[in-house]
């Protein structure tokens, strides 16, 4: 009888421990309804680089644009108190090592290049609401005004290529450490930022010990429940405040580099570090249907004058002002389970993509001549600029999944708007633009011969988000 009644006894205690559901977040709410909220984007891709048939060059060069990556991934904690309107934001990336060091065998150094994990959002943000006015401050990491266009819904396919306000550089980087405020009142909104300019990949100081400003201004308008525009206006003040006196002293930052000649002690007007970018976006949504947007970026990079503090009697020379611009845009047509897109850019600067100030402000006049080697010939602003087409072809399995099939290529042009070659020996090494010319009045052996530079890449993509 007492074995009879243990077993028993045993039987119903395991039965209720085994039973018994451990409750962490409600089935009908929200994790952050009851704690906290969790998720991540997760990217994997094979990238495939067209080769140059032609001239049998190779580009072997450490990049994700080739094999098997990781991009766009990362991992996500929220936590909401709705009472008090209190919200933190953690995120963190996956990021290759040479995104953040300068020592991996990617650059050139002895160190190993894994992934590792990256904060990317580490903020606190507080909202007010009065009636249709809604007030947010945010501080800590967080995404600058310019990833509206990505996070507010427009462009949707960042898993795929970066957007066009990131790629053409209107800041230096997407997140940045500051201070934000975002007013909403019904189909308008304004977004201003105060950070400290280098990204947040970099400490303050490292381009200057100013602030940058940013800010957004848009209207977005539902017309129907399937049917929104929206039109954005970006600015940007590189460097704006807060800067120190000798910030453009030599070797203190980017803003006037160390000449290397012990002799000498460079100082330049604190201008030299300063710029401004402005840009204007307009969206168009239409269900699922169509995506359509049109952009442009205009950036200015300050000149100034610079000298010699150990040579006070030498007249300061001057670094002229220099200005950049691009246009882009992109195409989304499809249902609910396929959709194809075609994007382009152009902008000035090149064979890499991103406005680069490259362009003089001085304009080409004829008269102007200057003195090479006592033969006078006209001088040219720098006319380099690169142009960058994309389709991509998207399955949705779900909602939270899809996968994406892209092509790209980018031809770029050099300072006189001439496309930009590869130059190709007969033992198929890679050769310079003046050893190519140089042949033609020196014959040498082996002959070398140019090809038209084009960059071509195939890439396959799957995205999940939950």
């Amino acid at each position: 009888m007492y074995k009879k009644n243990l077993l028993l006894l045993l039987f119903f205690t395991t039965s209720l421990l085994v039973a018994e559901e451990v409750v962490t977040t409600k089935k009908d709410e929200p994790d952050a309804h009851y704690g906290l909220k969790i998720g991540a984007i997760v990217t994997p891709t094979f990238g495939y680089r067209v080769r140059d048939k032609a001239s049998g060059l190779s580009d072997t060069t450490q990049s994700d644009k080739t094999g098997f990556s990781l991009p766009w991934t990362m991992f996500h904690i929220t936590k909401e108190w709705e009472n008090t309107g209190i919200k933190v934001e953690f995120w963190g990336e996956a990021l290759k090592s040479n995104a953040i060091s300068a020592d991996t065998t990617a650059d050139g150094g002895t160190k190993s290049n894994p992934y590792t994990f990256a904060i990317r959002r580490a903020n606190i943000q507080k909202v007010l609401e009065f009636g249709t006015v809604s007030h947010r401050f945010t501080f800590g990491m967080q995404e600058l005004p310019h990833m509206h266009s990505v996070w507010g819904g427009y462009y949707d396919w960042r898993y795929m290529e970066k957007s066009p306000l990131e790629s053409m550089g209107f800041s230096a980087d997407p997140v940045d450490l500051g201070f934000s405020y975002l007013l909403k009142w019904k189909s308008l909104s304004a977004h201003l930022a105060v950070v400290n300019g280098e990204g947040y990949k970099s400490l303050q100081n490292a381009n200057g010990s100013g602030y940058d400003m940013i800010a957004r201004v848009s209207w977005e308008q539902p017309w129907t429940d399937t049917l929104k525009t929206g039109i954005h206006f970006l600015a940007r003040s590189g460097n704006a405040f807060g800067y120190a006196g000798n910030d453009c002293f030599e070797g203190k930052s980017k803003c006037l580099p160390s000449d290397n000649n012990v002799n000498t002690q460079l100082r330049g007007d604190i201008r030299l570090s300063q710029s401004q970018t402005y840009a204007i976006e307009s969206n168009l949504l239409w269900r699922e249907y169509v995506n359509l947007g049109l952009g442009g970026i205009f950036k200015k990079k300050y000149g100034g004058s610079y000298s010699d503090v150990m040579n006070p009697t030498q007249f300061p020379k001057q670094i002229s002002e220099t200005t950049g611009r691009g246009a882009y845009a992109w195409l989304g047509l499809g249902t609910k389970l396929i959709r194809w897109v075609i994007r382009g850019e152009i902008g000035n600067g090149g064979p890499s993509p991103g406005v680069q100030t490259t362009e003089s402000n001085v304009q080409e006049p004829w008269a102007r001549l200057a003195d090479i080697n006592t033969l006078k010939i006209p001088v040219y602003s720098d006319k380099s600029y690169y142009v960058s087409r994309q389709i991509y072809w998207e399955y949705f399995l779900s909602d939270s999944t899809r996968f994406g099939l892209g092509y790209m290529e980018t031809r770029s042009y050099d300072s006189k708007g001439a496309p930009n070659k590869t130059y190709i020996d007969n033992l198929s090494t890679e050769r310079t633009a003046t050893e190519y010319q140089s042949q033609f009045s020196t014959p040498t052996a082996p002959l070398i011969s140019e090809y038209g530079r084009l960059e071509r890449n195939i890439f396959l993509k799957a995205n999940v988000i939950f």
